[in-house]
C-alpha cells in the first residue's frame, strides 16, 4: 500500500511539475522586481494554468483508482525509486518556494522593486472624484474640496514647491500637479503628492510622516485667495483663444524692481498696475498666469495681493539669519564675504552688473556685520567679471593689508 502512496505521489511531483512551478516563480520574481506585466504574464498564468490542470487530473484520476493498483506487475522494484524522487521533490519545491518568497519580500521594500511601487500605490494613493472642473466658478478652493472628500488634509497647507494648473479659455481644469505639506494631529509634517491630468479622479499619494522644512512664504492659503480676488476670465481674454493657459504659484517671491506683468490686487477684483516711477521692490505671495509654452512672446501676468504680508516674526528672525556670520567665507544673498574674527569681516556687494560681468565694491565691518562700513567704492576698477571668492594669504591683515594683497586699490 505505501508503494502506491509513493508511486501516486511522485507522478503527481513529477519532473516537469518541478519544471514548471520553476518557471512560474521565476517570472513571478522578474515581475516583482523589475515590472513588465505584458512580458511576464503569459509565463506565469501559462505555468500555474498546466499545474492547476495537472492536480484537478491527478485528484480525478485518485479517487477513481484509489481501490486499484496504478500498475500491475512487481511496482515492489520501484518504491526505491518513487520514495528517493518523492523527497527530493519535496526538497525542491521547499527551496523554491522560500527562494521565491525571500525575493518577493526583498523586492517589496521600498526602492527595491517594482512589487515596492504597486504595494505603496495600492495602500497609499487615494482616488477622489473630481467635480469641481471650473476654475472660474469654483477657484482652488473647489479643488481642495474635492480632495478632503477623501482624504482628511490639515487645515493649514505649505506648497513643497509649486502648484502648476492648467485650464482652457471656458476654465475647464485640464491637468495641476503639486506637493502639499501640513501637520497631523501628531503635530508629525506630512506630504501630499497631488495629479490630476483630465479625468474623472484625482489622484493623491499619502507620503507620510518625514522631515519637511517649511515657513510661511510657501503657505498655500495666499494662492486660493487671490486666484479669488482677481477677474481671471478677464485677465485671460486678450491672450489666444485656442492656448492652453495655466497658473503657477511658488509662495512669496520678488521679483526686484521690474514692473513689467506685476499687478497689484485688492479685495472684490480690483487689479491695478504698479505706478511706472515706484522704487519698490515688487515681491509678494506671487500667482502667474500665462500662455503655456508662449512666456518668451506673451509676458505672463504675476499677481501680487499686498493685504497678504510676511508676519513681524519671520521678518524679524530672517533679518537676524542675514546678520548671522560664520568664520571664514560667506555667502549669502549673492553677497560673498569673508569674516576673519566674530566681528571683524569683509565683504563684496554687487554695485551693478551688464552683459554677465558685474561690479563690486568692497566693505568692512567690525560689528559681526550689523553694520558695514564701504572703504573701496571701485576695488578692482577698471575690470568686471565675476568674484570667485574672497581669500586671505596671512592670518593678520587690516584693511590697508587686505587692499594692497588682492591687488586692490587704495
Amino acid at each position: 500500500m505505501k508503494t502506491k502512496h509513493y508511486l501516486f505521489r511522485a507522478l503527481v511531483l513529477n519532473p516537469f511539475v518541478i519544471l514548471f512551478y520553476s518557471i512560474g516563480c521565476h517570472y513571478l520574481i522578474s515581475l516583482a522586481q523589475y515590472g513588465g506585466l505584458r512580458r511576464n504574464a503569459p509565463f506565469i498564468v501559462g505555468s500555474f494554468s498546466v499545474l492547476l490542470i495537472w492536480f484537478i487530473l491527478c485528484l480525478f484520476l485518485y479517487f477513481k483508482h484509489r481501490k486499484k493498483p496504478l500498475l500491475k506487475g512487481n511496482a515492489q522494484r520501484l518504491k526505491w525509486i518513487t520514495k528517493t524522487w518523492f523527497f527530493i521533490a519535496i526538497i525542491l519545491l521547499t527551496f523554491t518556494t522560500t527562494y521565491t518568497g525571500y525575493k518577493l519580500y526583498e523586492s517589496a521594500q521600498p526602492f527595491q522593486g517594482r512589487f515596492s511601487i504597486y504595494l505603496d500605490n495600492f495602500f497609499n494613493t487615494k482616488k477622489a472624484k473630481f467635480s469641481h472642473t471650473n476654475i472660474y466658478d469654483s477657484g482652488i478652493q473647489g479643488i481642495l474640496d474635492d480632495i478632503r472628500s477623501e482624504v482628511a488634509l490639515p487645515s493649514e497647507l505649505y506648497v513643497s514647491n509649486d502648484f502648476d494648473l492648467a485650464f482652457n479659455k471656458a476654465g475647464e481644469i485640464q491637468s495641476f500637479s503639486t506637493a502639499l505639506i501640513g501637520a497631523n494631529e501628531e503635530n508629525e509634517w506630512e506630504m501630499y503628492s497631488i495629479q490630476y491630468n483630465n479625468e474623472e479622479e484625482i489622484s493623491i499619494k499619502l507620503e507620510g510622516p518625514g522631515y519637511h522644512e517649511v515657513d510661511e512664504t510657501t503657505l498655500l492659503q495666499p494662492l486660493i485667495e487671490t486666484v479669488e480676488n482677481i477677474p481671471l476670465q478677464e485677465s485671460v481674454a486678450e491672450f489666444p483663444d485656442n492656448a492652453n493657459y495655466s497658473i503657477y504659484y511658488q509662495g512669496y517671491r520678488s521679483w526686484g524692481y521690474n514692473s513689467e506683468g506685476i499687478y497689484w490686487v485688492n479685495r472684490n477684483e480690483n487689479v491695478s498696475a504698479p505706478d511706472s516711477y515706484s522704487d519698490e521692490e515688487y515681491a509678494g505671495y506671487a500667482v502667474s498666469v500665462y500662455v503655456a509654452g508662449k512666456e518668451d512672446t506673451i509676458p505672463p501676468k504675476r499677481f501680487i495681493d499686498r493685504s497678504l504680508t510676511l508676519s513681524d516674526n519671520y521678518i524679524k528672525k530672517q533679518e537676524e539669519e542675514k546678520n548671522s556670520f560664520d568664520l571664514g567665507y560667506n555667502m549669502k544673498d549673492q553677497v560673498e564675504s569673508y569674516f576673519l574674527t566674530e566681528e571683524i569681516g569683509f565683504q563684496l556687494p554687487i554695485t551693478d552688473a551688464s552683459a554677465g560681468s558685474r561690479y563690486y565694491a568692497l566693505e568692512k565691518t567690525i560689528d559681526s556685520g550689523t553694520s558695514w562700513e564701504r572703504i573701496n567704492q571701485e576695488p578692482f576698477y577698471p575690470s568686471s567679471g565675476v568674484s570667485s571668492g574672497i581669500i586671505f594669504l596671512m592670518n593678520s591683515l587690516d584693511s590697508s593689508d587686505f587692499q594692497r594683497t588682492a591687488g586692490l586699490k587704495d
